[in-house]
């Protein structure tokens, strides 16, 4: 998520989220009442259209490490898509990726080994990672995976014509 600012933004504390059946407006407040208000955000869209938020990990100005409980930002008819890069980059965990669809964990995938795509069920994800026989010993699979996932639910690509980042909000965390 360099790509924000040219490596600006320390990749280990933000989180990409994709979201689809709930609007910009309703994921920002939900984001925000568990104080990770967003730091960029995408367009609003239409219901059945992806939309983006990238939202900072942890607040530390509160001393708060704990991790969002997505379900509840899940609703019934709302499917959300959640890429943490480096979960922990202290203890070199690799990253994660979450599926929820109406409040309910559809797959979680643990980038770190092959082994662990499908240690978390239910995972729905784990027959289409395992078919595409990637390599997680390759120097890309961190880049291949997530695109894997995203090509088969449909996520669109960043577009930094589309994205608004919240300057004075990320000027607070770093």
């Amino acid at each position: 998520m360099a790509w924000l600012e040219e490596g600006r933004y320390r990749e280990d504390e933000t989180v990409l989220v994709y979201f689809k059946g709930t609007s910009l407006a309703t994921m920002a407040e939900g984001l925000s009442a568990h104080r990770r208000p967003p730091l960029a955000q995408g367009l609003d869209t239409a219901p059945d259209e992806w939309g983006v938020i990238v939202h900072h990990m942890f607040d530390p100005s509160s001393d708060d490490y704990d991790g969002v409980n997505y379900r509840e930002l899940c609703s019934q008819g709302a499917e959300l898509v959640v890429f943490v890069p480096n979960p922990c980059i202290a203890k070199a965990h690799g990253p994660h990726a979450y599926h929820y669809k109406g409040g309910r964990t559809s797959s979680c995938v643990n980038y770190e080994t092959a082994e662990y795509v499908g240690e978390y069920w239910p995972n729905k994800l784990a027959p289409v990672i395992t078919a595409a026989g990637l390599d997680h010993q390759h120097a890309t699979y961190e880049e291949q995976l997530p695109q894997l996932i995203s090509d088969h639910l449909g996520l669109p690509a960043l577009d930094r014509d589309t994205v608004t980042v919240d300057r004075d909000l990320v000027a607070t965390y770093f």
